[in-house]
């Protein structure tokens, strides 16, 4: 059983151009948004400030679900 399967959500940046980057894995869609909103908020480093730029998406049925 692979990481993905143990940890079915990810979160996905997507930066200005539509380039999608892998964050992280995470056990709940709800625990993907905490990691969502603490990358927002900062968390020692610049904020984001541009809305939409993270994406929760579910690994095994590729559905997108946007935050």
């Amino acid at each position: 059983m692979n990481d993905s399967n143990l940890r079915p959500w990810q979160v996905i940046r997507q930066d200005e151009n539509g380039s999608r980057y892998r964050i992280g894995h995470c056990a709940t869609r709800a625990e993907a948004q905490r990691l969502i909103r603490r990358l927002e908020s900062g968390a020692g480093v610049r904020p984001v400030t541009e809305p939409g730029r993270y994406l929760v998406e579910r690994v095994e049925a590729g559905v997108r679900a946007r935050r």
